[in-house]
């Protein structure tokens, strides 16, 4: 699984995406809080995200990185760098925050290869459409390329370094009627680092980010050589047929993606009707007390029964709601025969059974039915 880290990001999406089933952690680098707080060492995160919409102001001025306080010594920013070129990927969201152009750029410095801000105001952008090699290597990132999604204007540019030709190393993203670029990706390494304008949503972004560039970001071939580089008219009529192909699978997947997403919600919303119900709760409880503790399980596998037997008219009344009568009197039965002095003390004469590894299971089989059964009472 990808390993996610947010820097002073949207709030709330931390937990979203957590619930959704990603491997995600966030932190601040201080220049929002005052405070540098992060949860884990960044040598241990696959992708990064950064997007700081706030400033602190400390005695009248903007907070200095000199001046802010470190809250998690132990974890360290300076392998960054080499981790980015190990195979990272950094997206960053330059977002406007300061018209002071040095503080502006300050709160983006400690970033390895983020290239100078400047300010600036455009309303006119262009987007690359990766239709031609090399940029078609980096088609990828088409779902985050969509200029109708920009927070318009754009009120910065950035002063990109020289491109690499062979193979090529930076690919612009979006930039203005003048050719300045407003958005970047830069490989470094086999990483990257990725500058994005502000979105209207910066969440959303990077939620289409994670689900939609990512899965494919790991399966790029680049094209080295003449021979490469020369595309034929029949490699032109199946690259054709694999973009057509390409285009539905995208389509199928943004359409899967969402459907798994309703899934993952309606697997919460399971979880938080059965842990608000007081009666399951406890039955929970039992089951796994029973589960830990085998040389007493079918006095708490009992309880677990007999707990939905005093809220639903006794046995009659809970099998008549219920069903499974055949697993609910196995359970009683076996309890009531006294297997190892469970429910009673024996009579003069008794004599105290030792239930077998099948008798246990066959305990357990039959109480998961009946829970299972009374589970499905709480939900419509």
């Amino acid at each position: 699984m990808i390993r996610i880290l947010l820097l002073d990001c949207p709030p709330g999406l931390t937990e979203k995406l957590k619930k959704q089933g990603y491997d995600v952690e966030a932190g601040t680098v201080g220049f929002a809080t005052g405070k540098r707080r992060l949860p884990c060492q960044v040598y241990e995160r696959d992708v990064f995200f950064y997007s700081p919409s706030t400033i602190c102001i400390r005695a009248g001025s903007l907070v200095d990185k000199n001046q802010i306080e470190d809250a998690s010594p132990e974890f360290d920013l300076k392998y960054l760098g080499d981790r980015i070129e190990g195979g990272a990927t950094f997206v960053v969201f330059v977002n406007r925050l300061v018209d002071d152009l040095r503080s502006q750029n300050g709160i983006y410095s400690w970033i390895p290869f983020m290239p100078r801000i400047v300010l600036s105001k455009d309303k006119t952008v262009h987007a690359n459409r990766f239709e031609s090699y090399p940029d078609s290597d980096v088609r990828f990132l088409a779902p985050i390329v969509a200029p109708s999604e920009l927070d318009l204007p754009v009120l910065q540019k950035l002063e990109v370094p020289p491109a690499q030709q062979y193979p090529r190393d930076i690919f612009p993203l979006y930039w203005n009627d003048n050719g300045d670029r407003l958005g970047v990706f830069m490989a470094r390494g086999r990483g990257a680092l990725i500058a994005l304008p502000r979105f209207r949503s910066n969440e959303s972004a990077i939620t289409t980010f994670i689900q939609r560039v990512i899965p494919k970001m790991y399966d790029i071939k680049t094209r080295v050589g003449p021979v490469d580089r020369y595309v034929s008219s029949l490699e032109n009529k199946a690259q054709e047929q694999v973009s057509a192909c390409e285009s539905e699978l995208e389509r199928v997947g943004a359409e899967l993606e969402k459907k798994r997403v309703d899934l993952a919600a309606a697997r919460l919303e399971k979880g938080n009707v059965i842990l608000g119900d007081p009666t399951a709760k406890q039955i929970l409880n039992y089951y796994d007390t029973a589960l830990r503790q085998d040389d007493v399980a079918l006095f708490y596998l009992y309880k677990a029964v007999e707990l939905i037997e005093n809220n639903h008219g006794g046995e009659s009344g809970a099998i008549k709601k219920f069903g499974v009568s055949a697993e609910w009197k196995f359970l009683k039965k076996t309890a009531n025969a006294s297997y190892a002095d469970i429910r009673h003390a024996p009579k003069p004469g008794d004599v105290i059974q030792q239930w077998s590894e099948e008798d246990i299971k066959a305990c357990f089989d039959a109480c998961e039915k009946i829970v299972l059964a009374y589970f499905g009472s709480l939900f419509p």
